[in-house]
């Protein structure tokens, strides 16, 4: 998860590119502070191999902004010899200082070495906790030696050296700190960040894998329900009418066939998760069908509408069929076929009303089983913002949903 903005964007685009974004950095830094440093180094005068020694560990901290991402820990030695180099190297005496100023000048406090912060930042945003410590005491141990060495060029300025030390000691100190405690807080938003992600994937799988298990429940319980009944009637009638028996059996490969195309659209989003399910998925259109279906097992299902229709989502939809669906499957399976069920669509006031009732065949029938099939209802009405209820309904059951219209469900 990255931060949003320009900032972002830049984050972004530098773990993208690796090593030619941090080449980048470290050309941009050379451009600015290498100039910089350059154009008041002319000014300053340094015998020969102190001057070598300068330009070599100036150029050191330079390379180590490239390095400091990929090799941390090699980039913050190499910064720390370089800065070692820097700290205790001769004042340099400046060619043409004011009167009364200071005519000699540490080198630290040209431009360039504002880079060690980037490596020490690097290490606390990149390594773990012990060896970026270590890297933060090392760094304050330089804060201490900087400032014991570079108070001294105030001495022609400012009285109480040691004052003046512990001045220095105490920006430097409280800039480096500041600088470490910033690379830790990347390293911590980012590890938040990468905990998110496999918790949000998590989440993902579970919820695939519960929208997986209702539709396998609606499918397969609502089929064989059917088959069982078509098969117990055809069983029946087969020595006395073979022609209401091969219409029981016709049915039942009907309704295997119907099943076994939508379980085969499952399974294969099971074998490849990025594939999309072929198969379209049923809708309000093929509830008239889905109640004929169950007709012709001998159970009194009628279908009626009332209103205007309107649009809804396909999710909603599919939804509303597998309402229809379970209530069907468990008036197939619980109140048997002397009971009178009737699906009633009602369209009005921009919501979708969806009902299946039945009078129990005339007894009190108690819903039996775990309820799974009602949860898994309630889960995919709820996804698609409607609403559900299951009771019982005089002798009978009854099951209720609402779904709004396309527009109000955006």
């Amino acid at each position: 998860m990255s931060e949003p903005g320009w900032l972002g964007r830049a984050d972004r685009w530098g773990r993208a590119h690796g090593w030619a974004a941090d080449v980048l950095l470290a050309l941009s830094c050379a451009a600015v502070l290498g100039a910089l440093s350059i154009s008041a180094a002319q000014g300053i005068h340094w015998s020969t191999t102190w001057a070598l020694l300068l330009v070599a560990g100036f150029a050191a901290l330079h390379v180590t902004v490239a390095l400091r991402r990929h090799l941390p820990l090699i980039a913050f030695g190499l910064a720390c010899a370089a800065m070692l180099v820097i700290v205790v190297a001769p004042y340099g005496r400046i060619v043409a200082a004011a009167p009364g100023a200071a005519d000699q000048v540490p080198a630290l406090v040209l431009p360039s070495s504002l880079l060690f912060l980037f490596d020490l930042y690097s290490v606390a945003a990149l390594l773990d906790a012990l060896r970026s410590r270590i890297a933060l005491v090392v760094t304050l141990a330089g804060v201490a030696l900087a400032a014991a060495t570079t108070s001294g060029a105030l001495d022609q300025i400012a009285a109480g050296r040691w004052l003046v030390a512990a001045y220095i000691a105490l920006a430097l100190g409280a800039g480096v700190v500041l600088t470490w405690n910033l690379g830790r807080l990347a390293l911590v938003r980012r590890q938040r960040a990468r905990t998110e992600r496999v918790e949000a994937a998590r989440l993902a799988v579970l919820e695939e894998r519960a929208r997986i298990a209702r539709e396998m429940h609606d499918i397969v319980a609502h089929s064989l329900a059917v088959i069982v009944r078509q098969a117990e009637g055809g069983a029946l009638v087969a020595n006395s009418d073979a022609s209401r028996a091969v219409q029981a059996f016709m049915a039942i490969a009907g309704t295997g066939r119907d099943a076994l195309a939508e379980m085969r659209g499952l399974l294969g989003v099971l074998r490849d998760p990025g594939a999309v399910q072929a198969d379209p998925q049923p809708g309000l259109a093929e509830l008239p069908q889905l109640v004929a279906g169950v007709r012709d097992t001998g159970l009194d299902a009628r279908f009626a509408e009332s209103g205007e229709p309107f649009a809804i989502a396909p999710a909603a939809e599919l939804a509303v069929y597998r309402l229809v669906q379970e209530g069907l499957t468990n008036v197939v399976k619980h109140a048997g076929t002397s009971a009178h069920v009737l699906v009633h669509l009602d369209w009005r006031d921009g919501q979708l009303t969806a009902e299946v009732s039945d009078d129990g065949g005339g007894r009190p029938v108690a819903l039996p089983g775990t309820g799974a099939g009602l949860q898994g209802l309630h889960d995919r009405l709820a996804a698609v913002g409607g609403s559900f209820s299951a009771a019982p309904h005089g002798t009978g059951f009854r099951v209720r949903a609402g779904v709004p219209a396309a527009e109000a469900s955006r």
